[in-house]
Order: structure tokens, then sequence, then C-alpha cells
């Protein structure tokens, strides 16, 4: 298992406007005085269609009720598959307000007015970093169950704080056995602690 990385990358109103105005003027640049540039960009954006695609669908770029008037947007992007424990995690994290998993490894996220993003982006990662804290030998075993079992449409790894290893997987939509362990695992790791890896 690799170490566990995220990178972030801001997604605002400033940074859609202003590559309008690079895309818009590239060619134009050396012909022109700065000035007259600056003063065409900002003739230019008042013309510029007023909706924008978002990664949570359409708005208007200045209406106050755009998720980026709304929040402070993130973009994340990660090494590792972010499955249901991880979405979790993040989405459980305090001023995390609007989350968005986009593909297997990008995630938007809106951070709520009133939290600092740097306080939000240290808990989410020393989070997921915690769930990667397993020793080099813990770690195998996982990543021989998981080659093992991954083959089925639903399986989860449960790994107590005692060390022990316990999993369960399923090919069956409505496996009622599958369920029930799954939701015992979760409560013991609510209880006592552990980690719990699985896919969607």
């Amino acid at each position: 298992m690799s170490h566990k990385k995220i990178a972030w990358e801001r997604w605002d109103e400033d940074v859609i406007e202003q590559e309008i105005v690079e895309e818009f003027y590239s060619d134009q640049l050396d012909e022109e005085d700065e000035d007259g540039v600056v003063e065409d960009a900002i003739t230019f954006l008042e013309k510029i269609p007023s909706l924008v695609t978002t990664p949570m669908g359409m708005y208007q770029l200045h209406d106050k009720m755009n998720i980026m008037n709304q929040f402070d947007c993130w973009m994340g992007y990660t090494n590792f598959d972010i499955t249901e424990s991880v979405r979790e995690i993040i989405e459980n994290t305090k001023g995390v307000e609007l989350l968005n998993i986009m593909t297997r490894y990008r995630f938007f996220l809106g951070v709520g007015k009133l939290f600092d993003f740097s306080d939000v982006r240290r808990e989410i990662e020393e989070s997921l970093r915690g769930d990667s804290s397993l020793d080099d030998d813990t770690e195998e075993t996982v990543e021989m169950i998981r080659d093992n079992i991954s083959s089925d449409r639903y399986w989860a790894i449960f790994v107590c704080k005692s060390g022990e290893i316990l999993y369960t997987s399923t090919n069956e939509d409505d496996d009622e056995i599958y369920k029930k362990t799954l939701e015992h695992y979760k409560k013991r790791k609510s209880k006592n602690g552990g980690l719990i890896y699985q896919n969607e």
C-alpha cells in the first residue's frame, strides 16, 4: 500500500474569470497596451454568458446562490480509492458542508464560511493518514485478503484494534448476512476503534 496523498486545488470565481480572460486575449497581448487590455477584459467579462458549469451543476456566475459564493470550494485529488469509508471520513469532518465524489480519485469540497480551510484540510489529512497507519505485516495481510476477495461485487475488511483481521464479501445485492456482518464491523469500530476497508 502506498502512502496516502491528497493534492488540493482552489475552485473559485476568480480562477474561472481569469481563465476566460487569458484564453480570449492570449493572441492580443503583444498587439495592445496593457491598460487597453485591462479595459477590454472588463468589458468582455460583462458580456460573457452568465451560466458556468460547476461540479454541482450549472449556476449563474455572479448569483448569490452560486456554490462559489456560498462555500470555500476546493477540488481534492488522491492517489488512493475514495471508498465509502474515505467518503465518511471527509464528510464527517467539521466544516465540510458540501461533498461530491467526482471519480475514483477526485472529489469536490465546499467548506462553510465560518470555518478555516487550512484546519479542515489538516483534519482530513490526519484522519486519512490514521486510516493507513498499519504495520508492514498487517498491511501485507490486508493486501493479500483484498486481492482474494476484490473480484466480488461487495467486500469489506475490518482490522480490529487488537490486530485481528476479519473480512466478508458477496456478489448478491441484497445479501443479508453481508449487510449484518458489515454493520457488526461498523459497531465494533465505533465502540472500540479499528479500520474498515471496503469497495463502493
